[in-house]
């Protein structure tokens, strides 16, 4: 009988590890955030949406751990907790385009981002991407233009819109990734480098754009980004870039992005656990899988 009762307790758990082993993980790719546009009707205008974005999508490295860095997630899984609005910024070395923030290479090349993000609107042709594409950096030992070779490389994708317009609908835009040009010379996107003001609140074309990102406290930070949902609850067309994003310019040397994040993304947070308004794109610095979520399910409230 004990022989017998030692076979049952081994056999049990024996079943408990091989369950475990084999048991899927929470992880970005598992969650709904993957294909939550699927859920939307395709009637629905894209001023009406919430969408979650990240400031400096590639800036995962800093200096001395002080300067550069805004995400801990990879650009990939960014997309699969949901972020559907990317903010990429590049140096021209050579004839690559490389992933930078100011003057902090990210070791990152732009070809890899793009067959990335490529590669998930066609395995995921329910959503939608935009990316806004900034020359951050002057370029060095320069083997050709910055705009000639960026648009070359966007070029050799279909899903790449040339469209100089926003989609109106959401169905218009599935399948699609839409570029925002904040370079110079560009000749496809929707344009935004000339009429791009710096660290304030403007209007250029059909965005509608907060990015007030030197500030003297994430208090004033927080009540820029109040003001801006305000005006996304009222929009009535074009899309609203909410930047969330800052750094504090009150002490020496500056506070730079991860200690504003720590007060503004709890407070953002709560904050849309009880929204039911469009907000627009919410541009984050160290957007999680909580926050994210967070902002789109404001579209089935």
């Amino acid at each position: 009988m004990k022989n017998t009762l030692t076979q049952i307790v081994n056999i049990v758990l024996i079943a408990a590890i091989c369950f475990f082993a084999i048991a899927p993980i929470e992880s970005p790719i598992t969650q709904k955030g993957v294909r939550w546009m699927a859920d939307l009707e395709d009637e629905r205008a894209i001023n009406e949406l919430s969408i979650p974005g990240t400031h400096d999508s590639g800036a995962t490295h800093s200096i001395a751990d002080v300067a550069g860095r805004c995400q801990s997630l990879s650009i990939e899984d960014q997309l699969y907790i949901g972020v559907r609005f990317l903010d990429i910024r590049l140096q021209l070395v050579g004839d690559e385009l490389m992933v930078v923030h100011s003057f902090v290479d990210q070791r990152t090349e732009f070809e890899d981002v793009l067959e990335e993000i490529v590669e998930f609107v066609e395995e995921n042709p329910t959503e939608f991407l935009f990316i806004s594409i900034k020359e951050d950096a002057d370029p060095k030992r320069p083997e050709g233009d910055f705009t000639a070779i960026l648009e070359g490389e966007l070029r050799e994708y279909e899903r790449i819109s040339e469209s100089e317009t926003l989609p109106k609908t959401v169905g218009e835009a599935r399948g699609n990734i839409y570029v925002i040009s904040r370079y110079a010379g560009a000749t496809m996107g929707i344009p935004a480098y000339y009429g791009w003001e710096d660290s304030t609140s403007f209007t250029l074309g059909e965005l509608y754009v907060q990015d007030n990102y030197r500030v003297d406290s994430a208090e004033e930070k927080i009540a820029d980004i109040e003001a801006t949902m305000a005006v996304a609850d009222k929009c009535t067309s074009g899309l609203v870039l909410n930047f969330t994003s800052c750094y504090l310019t009150s002490g020496f040397p500056p506070t730079y992005a991860a200690t504003p994040a720590k007060t503004i993304n709890p407070w953002l947070l709560e904050r849309l656990y009880i929204e039911a308004r469009p907000q627009g794109v919410l541009v984050c610095d160290f957007i999680t899988s909580e926050m994210s979520k967070a902002i789109w399910e404001v579209n089935f409230r």
